[in-house]
């Protein structure tokens, strides 16, 4: 489950986002209805952008390491390592395409 207000997965059982401090549930006087379609979206897009967060730190840490390769070993690592970075780039694209088209 995940908070309605800022997207936090939540621990079972929490009464409140350990992120955000905003309570889990609906108050017991609100109007028992389904899931309020806006911020089921706001949640998602709060979910897919952490996963955008994660996965753009992710390659940025790869391309520093592949780059620090290639100044000490000049003899064809730049070549291979600008091969690597446009495969991760292009790995990069399609999954923020995928996390655009779940919303």
């Amino acid at each position: 489950m995940f908070c309605r207000w800022c997207g936090t997965a939540l621990p079972e059982g929490a009464a409140t986002c350990p992120t955000c401090s905003r309570p889990t549930s609906l108050p017991t006087d609100a109007p028992a209805r389904g899931p309020d379609p806006f911020d089921q979206v706001v949640s998602d897009t709060t979910r897919a952008a952490r996963e955008l967060t994660v996965a753009a730190a992710k390659l940025t840490e790869r391309l520093a390491q592949q780059m620090q390769a290639t100044a000490q070993d000049p003899r064809g690592a730049t070549t291979r390592a600008a091969r690597r970075v446009a495969r991760d780039l292009d790995a990069a694209r399609e999954a923020i395409e995928n996390a655009l088209r779940d919303l």
